[in-house]
């Protein structure tokens, strides 16, 4: 009678999935169906999963394909006190638990090919997900694990949801690998009012800053966790996308319309998203400047870009700077391109210019400023004016014509400096002054915004060139306001020059200060 009901267990384990039931075997020791393919060699494909069968039996499914969509929304008054094991297994559709209650359940070595959600789930004992693939979006939202869970070695292609879990017991971490970028997070991110899960009750529903907010709360979990551990290497990942979400949820607060100010207390309101904001913009530099201090390598290749633009700034700009030798000599780094200066005074020399100077000065000075303010413009409000949009921010230079219109740009500025700028100072210079140091401020930032990969290593190639040449003819050109310091005999009264030099040594502070903090991999995040 005992072998009959065993028997009659596998035919309906085998009717219920779709398969043969010589797949189905029940392991003794373990009191546990297990279904796989007896030679090993071979996966299971698995067409219908009734779920019921988890109520009736322990199940363990080894190398099986599922092709069908494995659903159970029943709540949580189903207690599913039966174990379920998944090991090396495929899941090719989605996957929906909500509000259930597992009392055993774990998946191994398994590769999740597309939605996955774990809606308001608890967890009893021990839960292994190790060295799983996600290929696809996954959700824990709400759930709680009574127990210790692993993610050790797990892959997560997509953005993974974690907000609002609960862990009661330890959490592992470990080799977690997060294969996606802050695009990907905040289009994700921007889709979560609608469709983000799909079981959802409507009266949860909340704004896109406070969606992000979840988000980061998922990563700040993992990365307590790693730092628990004493991982700060693997934490740094996770601290890096609590930043991105951080710079998102930042940003749709901005966005919100603007609070009239009746009282003290929406002043301070309006105060503080001012503070906000500038905490964004900081935010999104040092996302594009090193990633958040975890890539080396670019916040290095940065430092180099920010130095040939400086001295290419010098060289065209035709500026110079003495340094007295025991010979009198003295090094003129503009003589390489001393034909600028030549051709300054000879223009300066024609009538039509000596006439109407000032008005072309005051014209220039307009459009360069105009370029600033819309440039401005596009980074606090995100208009939509295509060829600034295309060039400065989301497209980056792709295009070849991008990149003759910043290398024109470049050019036309420098130009402007060397020729058209007199010695003595009025209000027009001092306004020249004000623009040089906000040009090269843009024309820095406009380099690191640079998303099309082509242009930016050929504009790194071509910056190591520079650099290395500059600090073979003079080590001060790195930084001459410092080499003044360390030897008092260089000499420069150009203020334009010292404008210009003051903006880089701006700029120069923060990329070393994140130089440092991305080589100290133990200062990452914070403790």
């Amino acid at each position: 009678m005992e072998e009959l009901t065993k028997e009659q267990a596998i035919i309906d384990i085998a009717e219920n999935l779709g398969i043969s039931k010589e797949y189905v075997n029940f392991d003794e020791n373990k009191e546990i169906y297990t279904i796989k393919d007896n030679n090993n060699l071979k996966k299971i494909h698995i067409k219908k999963f009734n779920c019921k069968l988890y109520e009736q039996y322990n199940l363990s499914f080894k190398k099986c394909v599922f092709e069908c969509e494995i659903k159970d929304t029943r709540g949580l008054s189903l207690n599913i006190g039966n174990k379920i094991f998944f090991l090396k297994c495929d899941f090719e559709n989605k996957i929906i638990f909500f509000n259930l209650y597992f009392k055993n359940i774990s998946f191994i070595l398994c590769n999740f090919k597309n939605e996955t959600t774990f809606q308001a789930c608890t967890f009893k004992t021990f839960c292994n997900f190790e060295s799983s693939v996600f290929e696809h979006f996954i959700s824990f939202d709400q759930s709680t694990f009574l127990d210790k869970v692993s993610f050790y070695n797990t892959y997560f292609y997509k953005l993974p949801n974690f907000s609002r879990v609960t862990f009661k017991g330890d959490l592992i971490a470990t080799n977690i690998n997060l294969n996606f970028d802050f695009d990907e997070l905040e289009s994700k991110i921007r889709k979560g009012d609608i469709n983000f899960i799909e079981y959802r009750i409507k009266q949860d529903e909340k704004s896109l800053d406070k969606f992000a907010n979840d988000f980061r709360d998922s990563f700040r979990i993992f990365k307590n966790a790693l730092i628990k551990d004493n991982n700060l290497l693997d934490a740094s990942n996770f601290h890096k996308y609590e930043l991105y979400c951080k710079e998102i949820e930042l940003k749709q607060s901005w966005d919100k319309k603007d609070k009239n100010v009746e009282n003290m207390t929406d002043l301070e309101k309006n105060i503080s998203r001012i503070r906000d904001f500038v905490d964004f913009l900081l935010l999104g530099f040092y996302r594009k400047l090193c990633d958040h201090h975890t890539d080396f390598l670019r916040v290095f290749n940065n430092l180099i870009l920010l130095i040939a633009l400086y001295v290419l700034f010098i060289f065209i700009g035709g500026f110079e700077f003495n340094v007295e030798k025991k010979s009198k000599d003295l090094d003129k780094l503009s003589n390489i391109f001393s034909f600028f200066i030549e051709a300054k005074q000879k223009i300066l020399n024609f009538s039509f210019i000596q006439q109407y100077y000032g008005y072309i000065l005051i014209i220039f000075c307009i459009i360069c400023l105009i370029f600033i303010i819309v440039t401005l413009c596009k980074i606090l409000k995100d208009i939509e004016l295509g060829f600034i949009k295309n060039i400065i921010f989301k497209d980056g230079l792709k295009s070849l014509w991008n990149l003759c219109a910043y290398v024109f740009a470049l050019l036309v500025i420098l130009l402007y400096i060397n020729i058209f700028i007199p010695k003595s100072q009025n209000n027009l210079t001092i306004l020249s002054n004000i623009g040089i140091f906000f040009a090269f401020c843009i024309f820095y930032l406009w380099i690191v915004y640079l998303n099309s990969l082509f242009f930016r290593y050929i504009l790194i190639v071509f910056s190591y060139i520079v650099t290395i040449f500059a600090m073979g003819k003079n080590i001060f050109i790195l930084n001459p306001l410092i080499g003044k310091l360390v030897y008092d005999k260089i000499s420069f009264d150009n203020p334009l020059f010292i404008h210009l030099t003051f903006a880089y040594t701006i700029l120069m502070a923060l990329v070393l200060f994140s130089l440092q903090k991305t080589a100290r991999k133990n200062s990452i995040v914070p403790s």
